[in-house]
């Protein structure tokens, strides 16, 4: 979608990514990079909002008002969802409150709209809107500004049900239901090393948000101006403050419906990449804790379901570029009660460097930097792509099909539909669980070899 400069800005300098102390501005949209700020309080509103929806986690105090309580050592976050009185018909008090003798004035479940409404979609626009604040010259104090139509285009979506009037109805629909979002938090001071409470006595707004409608005869334009609440922003600063320069955009471009699992799994590997980064190690979690954050819960009807998820979003994840490699493991067999053990069993990922390069532009097939050229993608020469000239060195060495797998940004499901077997199958002898067949190996260093042709070509 191509940009152009809204005539409500008058002598805005959208060139400018960085602007002045305090200055209202909507940073240029930047097709290959996205960077947000990563801090406890971003982390917490992405699980409570992952815990919304229909299958809510959300609790209900005595009154029936939402809450979602978030604890670890360092401290406490507890969320609120408190809609402002009859804003656009979102919330009618003679409706979403009833009397009862006992407990007084319960909220119903009219109240609870704006936590069952929320989606991976509000996730998404939560992180769009961050993106905009870590670009700003003092994220603490500074004003942040975009449009509906900014955002479409990061989405890099045009129309929904037909019309892009729907895309922007929604869009702006889930800016207001963050803008309902308060919290409350005791929390750890990273700069003093003690203890800093916010919201104790009246929740703090995690955004404050101001939407600004302009109009002129050809038509109406939405704008919101924002910045972050006391909370959040107490924890943009440089000392307590993990940033992540590039953000994958492709994970904003995912279906927020069709590959949600993926979206939020890939956010959670980027967050936790970040600390675990810093401390020079690589970031490692169970599926179970990996579940919690996303607001999932084992298909134990079917648990296989849940497996196949993982392995699905991990070759997804791999094939756009947000994680190198891993070391998820297929069961060992799948006979009853396999998967108490199996969502024990951490998962350890290695991030990619794409991840952590903000002042470099990132192209689809290689990466420029100072007076050199990396090529990132294999090249068609057998050689420089790595292929194995025998197939005896694939049926001794088998990971050697996960790596040129990764190389070549293909999918588990992809290798095993051209070799003609199952995933199940491919993963297994990835793994050395079974044998591979001499015919297999040789098959599949044929296609890599058509593989890295068709990548010469390009």
């Amino acid at each position: 979608m191509e940009k152009k400069t809204p005539f409500w800005a008058p002598g805005i300098n959208h060139s400018q990514e960085y602007p002045a102390k305090g200055r209202i501005v909507s940073p240029p949209i930047i097709r290959d990079k996205l960077p947000f700020p990563v801090s406890p309080v971003i982390h917490s509103t992405l699980r409570a909002i992952y815990a919304g929806g229909p299958k809510s986690r959300w609790q209900s105090d005595n009154f029936g008002r939402p809450f979602y309580p978030y604890e670890t050592k360092a401290g406490s976050i507890t969320f609120f969802c408190e809609p402002p009185p009859d804003y656009s018909r979102r919330f009618h008090p003679t409706i979403a409150m009833y009397y009862t003798p006992r407990l007084g004035f319960i909220y119903s479940g009219r109240f609870r709209d704006t936590v069952r409404n929320l989606s991976v979609e509000s996730a998404d626009v939560f992180l769009m809107l961050m993106s905009y604040i870590a670009r700003l010259d003092d994220p603490q104090t500074g004003i942040a500004r975009i449009t509906l139509e900014e955002m479409a285009g990061i989405r890099d979506v045009h129309i929904r049900h037909g019309r892009s009037q729907n895309l922007y109805t929604d869009l702006k629909q889930e800016v207001l239901r963050l803008a309902d979002l308060r919290l409350s938090m005791t929390w750890k001071d990273y700069q003093t090393g003690g203890v800093v409470t916010y919201g104790k006595e009246r929740p703090d707004r995690l955004l404050d948000i101001l939407d600004v409608e302009y109009r002129r005869q050809e038509g109406a334009w939405t704008a919101f101006r924002f910045r972050c609440g006391q909370a959040l922003s107490h924890f943009l600063n440089v000392e307590g403050l993990f940033w992540i320069g590039y953000y994958s955009k492709a994970l904003l471009h995912l279906s927020p419906y069709h590959e949600a699992f993926t979206k939020k799994l890939g956010t959670y590997w980027t967050l936790i990449g970040t600390v675990a980064g810093k401390k020079g190690a690589l970031p490692r979690a169970t599926p179970r804790s990996i579940l919690d954050f996303c607001g999932d819960d084992v298909n134990w009807r079917n648990p296989g379901h849940t497996v196949d998820a993982f392995f699905k979003a991990h070759e997804r994840l791999m094939e756009i570029g947000v994680i190198e490699d891993d070391d998820l493991q297929e069961p060992i067999s799948r006979t009853r009660g396999y998967m108490m053990e199996w969502i024990e069993t951490p998962i350890t990922v290695k991030l990619s460097e794409k991840l952590w390069k903000m002042s470099k532009r990132i192209s689809a097939k290689r990466v420029k930097g100072p007076g050199k050229e990396i090529v990132c993608r294999p090249k068609g020469s057998i050689e420089g792509a790595g292929i194995p000239r025998d197939a005896s060195i694939v049926m001794a060495n088998p990971a050697i099909l996960k790596k040129l797998r990764s190389r070549f940004y293909l999918r588990q499901e992809d290798l095993a539909g051209a070799l003609g077997i199952t995933r199940q199958t491919l993963s297994r002898y990835e793994r050395g669980i079974h044998k591979i067949p001499a015919s297999c190996a040789a098959k599949s260093l044929t296609f890599f070899r058509r593989k890295a042709g068709e990548n010469e070509d390009v």
